[in-house]
């Protein structure tokens, strides 16, 4: 006979194989733990399967059958048994060497959805999912980690729903630069505002989210707080789960808004305050090979906007005002090693000499060559740096990430570059380059589907590794 266990039963069955699980206890206190048992007819429990409800999904987190009984049909019934009285998406781990296991699970349409490295022991667990009976998932992503108020609701990890950015740019230009100070005011004054907005845009309320994903770091960290216990704040309110979202996964994850992400790829991330080429093998599973050794490409096109006399934010500016020119001054290629790091100092350096020696003889200064001759520098180093990369690893599918993304020199080079070299790219729409709520959610739903949770202690983090 398979049941789910009430607790009361736990003193008038006899529990077999049960009183070997570590877990037992915890069905006691927690509500939201549950077992299926299959009972013989001396009343003995002889198979077991363990699951957590946890809002939207259900987790088995063990699943055994007593050793005499196995290959007895038992495990197959009670997943049936599972899988038609539940309405609700279905996550396990599997250890991978576990064949018959893995077979059944296919049978009863769980897919695989990642891996994770040596999750037993050593051995490498496979996540398996069974989503056909899986409601749409609906989440709101609230970024704040540096002068961009966003909060973005997006389904199912690839479609907006609606988006809401406040920006403060106008106040920072004339600062020439973000001042911590005056973006964390900002963001308190706007975060509500915000919020209601994008759910009116919508016409849905916080109980429609399945979720609340927020960028915890890298950042300011006054900004990163206020979005942070915004978040936490709906997520205790509304007893939503809290996904925390490092803010380069929001930036790669932009790219999910365009077409399904594949693996294996190389993710190139160019923003004001990174640059770095990553290796993803499956969702979540970063892997650094190199990075700016000082400034990013991003913070290195701000500050030669400066010197040119451009204003906040420069990395626009200074493309558009390239386009008007050609590349008559020699300027270095920064970092030409065999390497996967980059290194801009130099290069602003070197601009900042230069015009310093033109204006030192009299000589004039034109803005818009000198920006030619910067960009061409700064993309032919981000360019062979990505191909070789790409080369080195044989992988044929790159992602561009970030706000330096949006540079239309940069996109016209990355893209001829992969052609050249038979390599699918995808970069994404102008909106998703900057930051914005909406790659905040669009992550949040990988990592929802991953189990990725944090709790109310969350804190705010200036930098943090990408994991």
């Amino acid at each position: 006979m398979i049941r789910e266990l009430k607790i009361s039963e736990l003193s008038i069955l006899d529990n077999g194989i049960l009183q070997k699980d570590t877990v037992l206890q915890e069905f006691k206190v927690n509500p939201f733990s549950h077992y299926i048992v299959y009972i013989d007819n001396n009343h003995k429990v002889i198979g077991y399967l363990y699951y957590s409800d946890i809002y939207n999904r259900i987790e088995i987190n063990q699943f055994e059958i007593d050793f005499i009984h196995r290959n007895c049909g038992i495990g197959k019934k009670m997943l049936k048994f599972l899988t038609d009285s539940v309405d609700k998406s279905i996550t396990l781990e599997v250890n991978v060497n576990n064949k018959s296991a893995i077979h059944l699970y296919k049978k009863f349409g769980f897919v695989k959805v990642a891996v994770r490295k040596g999750y037993y022991n050593g051995v490498d667990g496979i996540l398996m999912e069974r989503s056909e009976k899986m409601n749409d998932i609906y989440i709101l992503g609230i970024e704040s980690s540096c002068d961009e108020t966003s909060v973005s609701i997006v389904k199912n990890g690839t479609e907006e729903i609606s988006t809401i950015i406040s920006s403060q740019i106008d106040i920072h230009k004339n600062y020439g630069g973000v001042v911590p100070e005056i973006a964390s005011r900002e963001h308190v004054k706007n975060i509500t505002f915000v919020i209601e907005e994008c759910l009116e845009s919508a016409n849905m309320k916080m109980e429609d989210m399945d979720a609340i994903a927020v960028t915890y770091g890298p950042g300011l960290i006054g900004s990163l707080l206020i979005g942070l216990e915004a978040s936490k704040t709906l997520a205790y309110l509304y007893q939503k789960p809290l996904i925390p979202v490092h803010h380069i996964a929001g930036h790669i994850y932009a790219n999910s808004l365009e077409k399904e992400m594949e693996f294996p790829l190389i993710a190139l991330v160019v923003s004001g305050g990174h640059t770095e080429l990553i290796k993803m093998g499956n969702h979540f599973q970063f892997e650094k090979l190199g990075g700016t050794l000082d400034d990013a490409v991003g913070e290195c096109y701000d500050k030669v906007a400066r010197v040119i006399g451009l204003e906040y934010p420069g990395g626009p500016k200074i493309d558009k005002l390239a386009s008007m020119g050609k590349v008559t001054y020699s300027l270095p290629v920064p970092l030409k090693d065999n390497s996967y790091n980059f290194s801009f100092s130099g290069l602003k350096s070197a601009v900042i000499n230069l015009n310093h020696k033109l204006k030192q003889r009299g000589e004039e200064i034109r803005k818009e060559d000198l920006a030619a001759s910067f960009q061409n520098a700064a993309v032919n180093s981000l360019v062979s740096k990505t191909k070789k990369a790409l080369e080195d690893y044989h992988v044929n599918r790159l992602i561009v990430a970030g706000g330096v993304a949006a540079n239309k020199v940069l996109r016209e080079a990355i893209s001829q570059m992969c052609e050249e070299i038979n390599v699918e790219l995808t970069i994404p729409e102008l909106k998703y380059c900057t930051d914005n709520g909406t790659m905040i959610a669009a992550a949040g739903y990988y990592a929802y589907r991953l189990g990725r949770r944090a709790d109310l202690y969350l804190n705010s983090k200036s930098s943090d590794t990408l994991k």
